[in-house]
Protein backbone atom coordinates (compact mmCIF):
# COMPACT_ATOMS: atom_id res chain seq x y z
CA UNK A 1 0.00 0.00 0.00
CA UNK A 2 1.39 3.79 -1.12
CA UNK A 3 -0.29 6.38 1.89
CA UNK A 4 0.43 10.03 1.58
CA UNK A 5 -0.20 11.87 5.24
CA UNK A 6 -0.70 15.51 5.02
CA UNK A 7 -0.70 17.53 7.46
CA UNK A 8 -0.33 21.30 8.88
CA UNK A 9 2.76 20.88 11.44
CA UNK A 10 4.33 18.10 12.83
CA UNK A 11 3.94 18.94 16.08
CA UNK A 12 2.39 18.29 19.52
CA UNK A 13 0.30 14.72 20.68
CA UNK A 14 -1.28 14.90 16.63
CA UNK A 15 2.42 14.74 15.28
CA UNK A 16 3.22 12.08 17.44
CA UNK A 17 0.33 9.75 15.93
CA UNK A 18 0.96 10.79 12.58
CA UNK A 19 4.80 10.23 13.24
CA UNK A 20 3.97 6.84 15.05
CA UNK A 21 1.66 5.68 12.15
CA UNK A 22 3.98 6.33 9.21
CA UNK A 23 7.34 4.87 11.25
CA UNK A 24 4.73 1.80 12.06
CA UNK A 25 3.52 1.52 8.19
CA UNK A 26 6.85 1.84 6.86
CA UNK A 27 8.02 -1.32 8.93
CA UNK A 28 5.69 -3.04 7.58
CA UNK A 29 6.21 -2.71 4.27
CA UNK A 30 4.23 0.00 2.71
CA UNK A 31 5.16 3.03 1.27
CA UNK A 32 5.02 6.30 3.12
CA UNK A 33 5.34 9.88 2.39
CA UNK A 34 4.92 12.74 4.37
CA UNK A 35 3.58 16.68 3.29
CA UNK A 36 3.44 19.18 5.68
CA UNK A 37 3.91 23.02 5.94
CA UNK A 38 7.44 24.74 5.34
CA UNK A 39 7.25 27.63 7.27
CA UNK A 40 6.03 27.94 10.85
CA UNK A 41 3.40 30.48 12.56
CA UNK A 42 2.86 31.91 16.16
CA UNK A 43 2.43 28.34 17.89
CA UNK A 44 2.85 26.14 15.12
CA UNK A 45 6.11 24.39 13.95
CA UNK A 46 7.72 21.17 12.48
CA UNK A 47 9.34 19.03 15.72
CA UNK A 48 12.47 19.16 14.44
CA UNK A 49 12.64 15.21 16.19
CA UNK A 50 9.68 14.14 14.09
CA UNK A 51 10.82 15.43 10.52
CA UNK A 52 14.52 13.93 11.75
CA UNK A 53 12.92 10.55 12.56
CA UNK A 54 10.69 10.24 9.53
CA UNK A 55 14.01 11.16 7.23
CA UNK A 56 16.05 8.25 9.18
CA UNK A 57 13.61 6.01 8.53
CA UNK A 58 13.95 6.39 4.73
CA UNK A 59 10.33 8.15 4.44
CA UNK A 60 10.20 10.71 2.25
CA UNK A 61 8.86 14.43 3.66
CA UNK A 62 7.94 17.17 1.82
CA UNK A 63 7.77 20.51 3.39
CA UNK A 64 5.35 23.21 1.22
CA UNK A 65 3.62 26.62 1.88
CA UNK A 66 1.17 25.68 2.92
CA UNK A 67 -1.08 23.39 3.74
CA UNK A 68 -1.61 25.13 7.26
CA UNK A 69 -2.81 29.00 5.57
CA UNK A 70 -6.30 29.34 4.21
CA UNK A 71 -4.99 30.73 1.03
CA UNK A 72 -6.11 29.62 -1.90
CA UNK A 73 -3.08 30.63 -3.82
CA UNK A 74 -0.77 29.20 -1.04
CA UNK A 75 -2.93 25.94 -0.52
CA UNK A 76 -3.23 25.58 -4.79
CA UNK A 77 0.66 25.81 -5.13
CA UNK A 78 1.06 23.04 -2.48
CA UNK A 79 -1.73 20.90 -4.89
CA UNK A 80 0.70 21.20 -7.78
CA UNK A 81 3.53 19.72 -5.74
CA UNK A 82 1.26 16.97 -4.51
CA UNK A 83 -0.09 16.06 -7.73
CA UNK A 84 3.73 15.26 -8.55
CA UNK A 85 4.26 13.19 -5.44
CA UNK A 86 0.71 11.44 -5.93
CA UNK A 87 1.84 10.21 -9.30
CA UNK A 88 5.61 9.01 -8.84
CA UNK A 89 4.87 7.10 -5.67
CA UNK A 90 1.73 5.52 -7.00
CA UNK A 91 -0.54 6.64 -3.73
CA UNK A 92 -3.13 4.20 -2.72
CA UNK A 93 -4.75 6.48 0.08
CA UNK A 94 -4.52 10.19 1.50
CA UNK A 95 -4.69 10.36 4.99
CA UNK A 96 -4.84 14.34 6.09
CA UNK A 97 -4.92 15.53 9.96
CA UNK A 98 -6.66 18.68 9.27
CA UNK A 99 -8.91 20.26 7.10
CA UNK A 100 -6.97 22.22 4.94
CA UNK A 101 -4.37 19.27 3.91
CA UNK A 102 -8.16 17.68 3.45
CA UNK A 103 -9.15 20.08 0.86
CA UNK A 104 -5.39 19.84 -0.97
CA UNK A 105 -6.13 16.07 -0.65
CA UNK A 106 -9.45 16.00 -2.51
CA UNK A 107 -8.22 18.49 -5.11
CA UNK A 108 -4.39 17.05 -6.04
CA UNK A 109 -5.73 13.45 -6.36
CA UNK A 110 -8.16 14.26 -9.45
CA UNK A 111 -4.94 14.05 -11.35
CA UNK A 112 -4.85 9.87 -11.03
CA UNK A 113 -6.39 7.38 -13.44
CA UNK A 114 -7.77 5.54 -10.49
CA UNK A 115 -9.44 6.44 -7.58
CA UNK A 116 -7.79 7.54 -4.35
CA UNK A 117 -9.43 7.97 -1.13
CA UNK A 118 -8.61 10.65 1.41
CA UNK A 119 -9.83 10.57 5.00
CA UNK A 120 -9.27 13.28 7.82
CA UNK A 121 -8.34 12.72 11.37
CA UNK A 122 -9.70 15.30 13.22
CA UNK A 123 -7.52 15.92 16.06
CA UNK A 124 -8.82 19.14 17.71
CA UNK A 125 -11.24 21.42 17.01
CA UNK A 126 -10.41 25.17 17.18
CA UNK A 127 -13.09 27.25 18.45
CA UNK A 128 -11.37 30.81 17.30
CA UNK A 129 -12.72 30.11 13.92
CA UNK A 130 -15.26 32.37 12.12
CA UNK A 131 -18.59 31.33 10.61
CA UNK A 132 -16.68 30.86 7.35
CA UNK A 133 -13.94 29.00 8.24
CA UNK A 134 -16.69 26.69 10.18
CA UNK A 135 -18.87 26.69 6.97
CA UNK A 136 -15.90 25.66 4.59
CA UNK A 137 -14.65 22.71 6.96
CA UNK A 138 -18.22 20.96 6.92
CA UNK A 139 -18.15 21.46 3.38
CA UNK A 140 -15.06 20.03 3.17
CA UNK A 141 -15.39 16.84 5.42
CA UNK A 142 -18.87 16.22 3.72
CA UNK A 143 -16.79 15.56 0.64
CA UNK A 144 -14.55 12.84 1.94
CA UNK A 145 -14.54 9.44 2.09
CA UNK A 146 -14.08 9.08 5.84
CA UNK A 147 -14.03 11.52 9.11
CA UNK A 148 -11.97 10.09 12.14
CA UNK A 149 -12.73 12.17 15.27
CA UNK A 150 -10.83 10.48 18.05
CA UNK A 151 -13.35 10.23 20.79
CA UNK A 152 -17.09 10.57 20.58
CA UNK A 153 -17.30 14.07 22.10
CA UNK A 154 -15.29 15.33 18.75
CA UNK A 155 -17.85 13.44 16.51
CA UNK A 156 -21.08 14.83 18.68
CA UNK A 157 -19.71 18.08 17.90
CA UNK A 158 -18.64 18.05 14.59
CA UNK A 159 -22.31 16.54 13.97
CA UNK A 160 -23.70 19.86 15.50
CA UNK A 161 -21.63 21.35 12.87
CA UNK A 162 -22.98 19.50 9.83
CA UNK A 163 -20.92 16.89 9.34
CA UNK A 164 -23.18 14.02 8.19
CA UNK A 165 -22.94 10.92 10.74
CA UNK A 166 -22.48 8.31 8.43
CA UNK A 167 -19.07 9.98 7.22
CA UNK A 168 -17.41 9.41 10.72
CA UNK A 169 -16.09 6.49 12.52
CA UNK A 170 -14.19 7.52 15.84
CA UNK A 171 -10.63 5.97 16.35
CA UNK A 172 -8.92 6.73 19.74
CA UNK A 173 -5.37 7.67 20.22
CA UNK A 174 -3.29 5.08 21.08
CA UNK A 175 0.44 5.03 22.36
CA UNK A 176 3.16 2.42 22.56
CA UNK A 177 3.71 0.29 26.05
CA UNK A 178 7.59 0.53 25.75
CA UNK A 179 8.40 4.53 26.11
CA UNK A 180 12.19 5.06 24.59
CA UNK A 181 13.90 7.45 28.00
CA UNK A 182 15.98 9.78 26.30
CA UNK A 183 17.69 11.43 29.79
CA UNK A 184 20.42 12.84 29.32
CA UNK A 185 23.63 14.04 31.98
CA UNK A 186 22.77 17.55 30.26
CA UNK A 187 19.10 17.90 30.82
CA UNK A 188 19.27 20.27 34.55
CA UNK A 189 15.83 20.73 34.55
CA UNK A 190 15.10 17.03 35.27
CA UNK A 191 18.38 16.81 37.56
CA UNK A 192 16.51 19.56 39.33
CA UNK A 193 13.43 17.88 39.36
CA UNK A 194 14.94 14.72 41.02
CA UNK A 195 16.86 16.78 43.99
CA UNK A 196 13.50 17.94 44.68
CA UNK A 197 12.11 14.24 45.23
CA UNK A 198 14.99 13.50 47.26
CA UNK A 199 14.10 16.57 49.44
CA UNK A 200 10.78 14.87 49.84
CA UNK A 201 9.32 17.70 48.04
CA UNK A 202 5.73 16.65 46.60
CA UNK A 203 6.13 16.86 43.01
CA UNK A 204 3.15 17.73 40.59
CA UNK A 205 3.28 18.60 37.16
CA UNK A 206 1.56 19.59 33.73
CA UNK A 207 2.30 18.68 30.12
CA UNK A 208 1.26 20.42 27.15
CA UNK A 209 1.75 23.93 25.21
CA UNK A 210 1.00 26.48 27.28
CA UNK A 211 -1.99 28.65 25.79
CA UNK A 212 -5.38 29.72 26.65
CA UNK A 213 -7.15 26.45 25.97
CA UNK A 214 -4.92 24.68 28.26
CA UNK A 215 -5.51 27.12 30.57
CA UNK A 216 -2.25 26.63 32.67
CA UNK A 217 -2.97 29.83 34.35
CA UNK A 218 -5.76 27.95 36.14
CA UNK A 219 -3.27 25.63 37.64
CA UNK A 220 -0.82 28.39 39.04
CA UNK A 221 -3.88 30.56 40.42
CA UNK A 222 -4.58 27.19 42.11
CA UNK A 223 -1.07 26.34 43.45
CA UNK A 224 -1.14 30.00 44.96
CA UNK A 225 -4.09 28.92 47.22
CA UNK A 226 -2.36 26.13 48.38
CA UNK A 227 0.86 27.53 48.69
CA UNK A 228 0.62 28.22 52.55
CA UNK A 229 -1.05 25.54 53.65
CA UNK A 230 1.70 22.80 51.06
CA UNK A 231 4.60 24.69 50.58
CA UNK A 232 6.22 21.51 49.84
CA UNK A 233 4.49 21.16 46.61
CA UNK A 234 6.82 21.64 43.52
CA UNK A 235 5.05 22.25 40.06
CA UNK A 236 6.21 21.45 36.61
CA UNK A 237 5.22 22.88 33.52
CA UNK A 238 6.29 21.19 30.74
CA UNK A 239 5.69 22.66 27.24
CA UNK A 240 6.12 25.65 25.14
CA UNK A 241 3.97 28.76 23.54
CA UNK A 242 2.43 31.98 23.51
CA UNK A 243 1.31 32.43 27.05
CA UNK A 244 4.71 30.84 28.32
CA UNK A 245 6.13 34.47 29.30
CA UNK A 246 2.75 35.68 30.72
CA UNK A 247 2.76 32.56 32.96
CA UNK A 248 5.69 33.04 34.20
CA UNK A 249 5.62 36.44 35.16
CA UNK A 250 2.50 35.47 36.87
CA UNK A 251 4.44 33.21 38.96
CA UNK A 252 6.59 35.50 39.85
CA UNK A 253 4.19 38.20 40.86
CA UNK A 254 2.45 35.60 43.32
CA UNK A 255 5.86 34.87 45.09
CA UNK A 256 6.08 31.04 43.36
CA UNK A 257 9.34 30.89 42.13
CA UNK A 258 10.00 28.41 44.67
CA UNK A 259 6.82 26.65 43.66
CA UNK A 260 6.89 26.58 40.04
CA UNK A 261 9.41 25.58 37.64
CA UNK A 262 8.72 26.23 33.99
CA UNK A 263 11.36 24.15 31.59
CA UNK A 264 9.87 24.69 28.24
CA UNK A 265 9.40 21.94 25.24
CA UNK A 266 11.35 18.73 25.97
CA UNK A 267 11.75 15.74 24.01
CA UNK A 268 11.74 13.77 27.49
CA UNK A 269 8.77 14.56 28.83
CA UNK A 270 7.87 11.49 29.72
CA UNK A 271 11.11 11.44 31.84
CA UNK A 272 9.37 14.33 33.26
CA UNK A 273 6.01 12.71 33.77
CA UNK A 274 7.20 9.59 35.48
CA UNK A 275 8.76 11.73 38.40
CA UNK A 276 5.40 13.09 39.09
CA UNK A 277 3.00 12.24 41.82
CA UNK A 278 -0.07 13.84 40.29
CA UNK A 279 -0.57 14.79 36.34
CA UNK A 280 -2.75 17.96 35.60
CA UNK A 281 -4.96 18.73 32.57
CA UNK A 282 -6.38 21.91 33.54
CA UNK A 283 -7.63 22.85 29.71
CA UNK A 284 -11.24 24.64 28.35
CA UNK A 285 -11.13 22.11 25.50
CA UNK A 286 -9.06 19.44 23.75
CA UNK A 287 -9.89 16.92 21.13
CA UNK A 288 -8.59 14.09 22.91
CA UNK A 289 -6.30 14.58 25.62
CA UNK A 290 -3.12 12.11 24.68
CA UNK A 291 -1.25 13.01 27.75
CA UNK A 292 -4.05 11.67 29.93
CA UNK A 293 -3.54 7.88 28.86
CA UNK A 294 0.45 8.59 28.89
CA UNK A 295 -0.26 9.31 32.95
CA UNK A 296 -2.93 6.01 32.65
CA UNK A 297 0.44 3.94 30.73
CA UNK A 298 2.93 5.63 33.41
CA UNK A 299 0.85 4.44 36.50
CA UNK A 300 0.65 8.43 37.10
CA UNK A 301 -2.63 9.78 38.87
CA UNK A 302 -4.56 12.04 36.44
CA UNK A 303 -6.46 15.49 37.38
CA UNK A 304 -8.11 16.21 35.23
CA UNK A 305 -10.89 19.59 34.42
CA UNK A 306 -14.55 17.76 33.80
CA UNK A 307 -14.89 19.08 30.42
CA UNK A 308 -17.09 16.23 28.28
CA UNK A 309 -13.97 14.48 26.42
CA UNK A 310 -11.94 14.10 29.73
CA UNK A 311 -15.20 12.75 31.22
CA UNK A 312 -14.89 10.22 28.29
CA UNK A 313 -11.73 9.38 29.40
CA UNK A 314 -11.66 9.47 32.98
CA UNK A 315 -14.24 8.64 35.67
CA UNK A 316 -13.74 10.58 38.89
CA UNK A 317 -12.17 8.19 41.44
CA UNK A 318 -12.55 4.96 39.35
CA UNK A 319 -9.52 5.75 37.22
CA UNK A 320 -8.29 9.00 37.51
CA UNK A 321 -9.82 12.69 39.21
CA UNK A 322 -12.14 15.23 37.87
CA UNK A 323 -12.39 19.08 39.45
CA UNK A 324 -15.36 21.50 37.68
CA UNK A 325 -13.92 23.35 34.89
CA UNK A 326 -12.05 26.79 35.58
CA UNK A 327 -12.78 26.30 39.66
CA UNK A 328 -9.41 27.31 41.09
CA UNK A 329 -10.91 26.62 44.45
CA UNK A 330 -12.16 22.97 43.65
CA UNK A 331 -9.01 22.52 41.63
CA UNK A 332 -6.77 23.12 45.00
CA UNK A 333 -8.86 20.96 46.83
CA UNK A 334 -8.71 17.74 45.13
CA UNK A 335 -4.96 18.37 44.49
CA UNK A 336 -4.86 18.39 48.30
CA UNK A 337 -7.14 15.27 48.80
CA UNK A 338 -5.59 13.73 46.47
CA UNK A 339 -1.73 14.06 47.93
CA UNK A 340 -3.11 13.19 51.33
CA UNK A 341 -5.36 10.20 49.86
CA UNK A 342 -4.08 6.61 51.40
CA UNK A 343 -1.80 4.93 49.04
CA UNK A 344 -4.28 1.89 48.86
CA UNK A 345 -6.52 3.94 47.33
CA UNK A 346 -4.77 5.79 44.86
CA UNK A 347 -3.19 2.05 43.97
CA UNK A 348 -6.27 0.82 43.06
CA UNK A 349 -7.22 3.96 40.32
CA UNK A 350 -3.41 3.63 39.26
CA UNK A 351 -4.15 0.06 37.85
CA UNK A 352 -7.65 0.17 36.49
CA UNK A 353 -6.49 3.89 34.70
CA UNK A 354 -3.51 1.40 33.63
CA UNK A 355 -5.72 -1.59 32.51
CA UNK A 356 -8.06 0.90 31.13
CA UNK A 357 -4.85 2.10 28.44
CA UNK A 358 -3.87 -1.54 28.05
CA UNK A 359 -7.98 -2.21 26.56
CA UNK A 360 -8.30 0.80 24.69
CA UNK A 361 -6.03 3.22 24.21
CA UNK A 362 -2.68 0.91 22.62
CA UNK A 363 -1.01 2.24 19.65
CA UNK A 364 -1.76 -1.76 18.36
CA UNK A 365 -4.93 -1.33 18.68
CA UNK A 366 -5.20 2.24 17.10
CA UNK A 367 -2.62 1.03 14.21
CA UNK A 368 -4.73 -1.99 13.10
CA UNK A 369 -8.03 0.46 12.86
CA UNK A 370 -6.58 2.75 10.48
CA UNK A 371 -5.07 0.14 8.67
CA UNK A 372 -8.42 -1.87 8.47
CA UNK A 373 -10.07 1.56 7.50
CA UNK A 374 -7.29 2.07 4.38
CA UNK A 375 -8.27 -1.52 3.11
CA UNK A 376 -11.82 -1.42 3.59
CA UNK A 377 -12.00 1.91 1.11
CA UNK A 378 -9.40 0.79 -1.23
CA UNK A 379 -11.36 -2.25 -1.62
CA UNK A 380 -14.73 -0.92 -2.23
CA UNK A 381 -13.50 2.06 -4.69
CA UNK A 382 -11.63 -0.84 -6.39
CA UNK A 383 -14.52 -2.51 -7.10
CA UNK A 384 -17.18 0.35 -7.74
CA UNK A 385 -14.45 0.77 -10.85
Amino acid sequence: MNILHMTTFLQGGAGRIIYNLALQQKRDGHRVVVITSETGEPGYENYSEYIDGLIANDIAVYKIDSSFKRNLYLNLLVVEQARKIILENDIDIIHAHAAIPALIGMISRQISNKYIPVIQTMHGYGFNKNYEQEQMDKIIMNGLDKVVPVSFDSKDLLESKGVCSDKMEVIYNGIFEDQNNSITDEDLDLKELQEFKKKERTIIGCIGSVCDRKNQELLVEAIKLLKEKNPLIVCYFVGEGDNLEELQAKAKNYGLENQIRYVGYKKNANDYLKNFELLILPSKSEGFGLVIIEGFRQQVPVLSSDIKVFKELIRDNVNGFLFKNEDKEDLALKIEQIIKMPAKEKAEIIEKAYDDYKTNFTFDTMYHRYMELYKQLIFTNKKDE
